[in-house]
């Protein structure tokens, strides 16, 4: 099966390098030929996490191309992708990311704009903040949270986030 998905597999543009010595496939099945030095000087060593497989080489990686196609950009001497342009939801699935391969100047970023957003997406930034330990935006997040009516809420929050919310001051 990963066989016939990598047959249909296609390589990032930005991320296509012929003397790259690693290649990570997102979930979406597409390669990103890396550069090992680079993964190692920018992050924890980018040693596979639990849940990822390798594969004829390739390191088969749970985000989609999206996310890593901006995480990748962390690791190269360059200007970061301006984070403030993207989706909420795919700005979170990169800050999670960041937190999972330990990408430290990323992960800054990462929480800088997290504390940015608590206002407008304040369980969110306490979720991230709970799981990441970053207990002055957790208390940030928390006390935002606290002030939400619930229409502001049920505005606000996905689903799932706007019933532990209700669940909390009925």
């Amino acid at each position: 099966m990963a066989n016939v998905a990598r047959a249909q597999s296609v390589t990032s543009d930005r991320f296509c390098a012929q003397d790259a010595d690693m290649t990570f496939e997102s979930s979406d099945h597409v390669l990103f030929r890396v550069h090992r030095k680079n993964l190692e000087i920018t992050s924890e060593g980018f040693a596979p996490p639990s849940g990822t497989t390798i594969s004829n080489g390739f390191v088969q990686l749970s985000e989609r191309a999206e996310i890593l196609d901006l995480l990748f950009q962390y690791t190269y001497p360059q200007r970061p992708p301006d984070l403030t342009s993207i989706r909420f939801e795919a700005f979170t699935d990169l800050a999670e990311a960041t937190e999972k391969y330990q990408m430290f100047g990323a992960m800054e970023i990462c929480r800088l704009l997290m504390k940015a957003a608590y206002n407008d997406h304040p369980f969110e930034v306490l979720l991230y903040s709970t799981r990441h330990g970053y207990s002055e935006l957790m208390t940030l997040a928390q006390g935002r949270t606290l002030e939400l009516s619930p229409a502001d809420a049920f505005k606000l929050f996905p689903p799932a986030a706007y019933i532990a919310f209700v669940s909390t001051i009925v």
